[in-house]
């Protein structure tokens, strides 16, 4: 796809979720993505080494000293090459930030996707293939699966760096109090929000606003009832009996009043339960090292019976290549990105210090095998949780408004029956149209 046609294909919709509000950022795009280190003059200097632009949504203080340190090393390691790195926040990132810098010609060279979003820009034809970094011995240090989602025509486009889990994080001292367990059946969670919610804290906390988070967190609840979003062929199940009963639970834990309907930010943060705002909270593996584990407790997600089955969802990011950047940049991004995340100790240290994730790199996960079992926990999600897990289901912008849809109208202006049945219309309307399939 030519430069022009790319541009014009993205300004008319990289992501549905962000056509309203690409208007708004176009005429401050330009300023903000110069501050970020991307320039519209030549990227290399005279006599100086090529820049290299590196966006992420890696905002953890661990994090972010992790990237600061070992971009210092490589900068310092060679001088063909300077890598600047900008950290955006995880809603600004996926939503708006990102999907501008595409559509104004304005990306990094280096960027991050999730399955969440990861196909808008694997099908806007952006990403440079990184097949010639990504060697036979490397592809075979990796997971089955690990490439499924960057993969498109027999070419790998990004580098899987972690996958993430979701489980029930809850505060210790206050069910002591109140003299609750922590709950293994829906009846139960609903049961334990009512009992341990006050004018201080809330019961329970999950995602109540629209956005990739909210999806992530969602599917789990259709999983463990053996139900799919998706049919085998890839089209849409989302009028089935385990999506409507999967909403209806949503439904009535928000219209009972003990859960947190306004959280201030993504329920991704775990600091909703450690600064006292919560009894329980949904949250992911990353917050492991966060929670102290003298005081918060994790159990996999509720089953929708006693004896049924838990379930989670497994996700992660990817290190990708922009094919708007020059020649040079790409030769760059590539260098950095083999040096710094094919590197097994550079991996292990961020994946197990800087945060708490699962590689899908066999020799990571053997590495660093100590900390995985370093606190009861870490042992929930090593020993429980990894082991329910489905991967997310990578869905295009389209049909990502389509699944919040459904679960905003749920949750807010409609039964759960009612979401579904038009959640599923549009889906197939879609589908139809498109000739898309998804699986999950």
């Amino acid at each position: 796809m030519k430069n022009q046609e790319l541009r014009k294909y993205v300004k008319r919709g990289i992501s549905c979720l962000v056509a309203g509000m690409m208007v708004i950022g176009m005429a401050g795009c330009q300023s903000q993505e110069n501050e970020a280190g991307k320039t519209d003059d030549s990227s290399q200097s005279v006599d100086g080494p090529v820049e290299i632009v590196y966006w992420n949504q890696w905002t953890q203080e661990d994090e972010t000293a992790f990237l600061e340190k070992y971009i210092e090393e490589y900068n310092n390691s060679q001088d063909k090459y300077h890598v600047t790195f900008l950290a955006i926040p995880f809603e600004e990132y996926t939503t708006t930030k990102l999907a501008t810098a595409f559509a104004t010609n304005e990306a990094p060279d280096i960027f991050e996707c999730s399955p969440a979003i990861i196909t808008q820009y694997l099908d806007a034809g952006v990403c440079e293939p990184l097949d010639d970094i990504i060697t036979e011995e490397i592809r075979a240090d990796f997971t089955d699966s690990a490439f499924d989602t960057v993969s498109r025509d027999g070419h790998i486009y990004g580098l899987p760096l972690d996958s993430d889990l979701v489980a029930l994080y809850y505060n210790k001292e206050i069910l002591a109090e109140h003299g609750i367990e922590p709950p293994t059946t829906w009846e139960e969670l609903k049961e334990a929000a009512a009992a341990l919610n006050t004018d201080d804290y809330s019961g329970f906390t999950f995602e109540v606003d629209k956005g990739d988070w909210q999806c992530f967190t969602f599917y789990p609840f259709v999983w463990m009832q053996g139900g799919t979003l998706f049919t085998e062929d890839g089209m849409a199940n989302l009028n089935s009996e385990e999506v409507i009963n999967a909403l209806s639970l949503w439904k009535d834990l928000l219209d009972s009043g003990n859960c947190n309907e306004t959280p201030g930010r993504s329920v991704s943060d775990i600091s909703i339960l450690t600064n006292g705002e919560t009894a329980m909270q949904i949250n992911g593996s990353w917050s492991v090292l966060r929670a102290d584990p003298e005081k918060y407790g994790v159990v996999p997600l509720p089953a929708p019976e006693e004896g049924g089955n838990s379930a989670s969802v497994s996700g992660g990011w990817n290190v990708l290549v922009s094919n708007q950047s020059s020649e040079e940049e790409i030769a760059g991004a590539k260098d950095f990105i083999s040096w710094l995340w094919l590197n097994v100790d550079h991996v292990k240290e961020f994946d197990t210090e800087a945060k708490f994730s699962y590689s899908m790199r066999n020799s990571v996960i053997e590495a660093g095998e100590d900390i995985y079992y370093s606190n009861d926990n870490a042992a929930v999600f090593s020993d429980e949780v990894i082991s329910t897990a489905k991967p997310e289901i990578a869905l295009s912008g389209e049909a990502k408004e389509i699944v919040s849809t459904m679960i905003q109208n749920a949750l807010y202006s409609m039964s759960a029956k009612e979401a579904a049945e038009i959640a599923q219309e549009d889906m197939l309307k879609y589908q139809e149209e498109s000739g898309s399939v998804f699986f999950g």
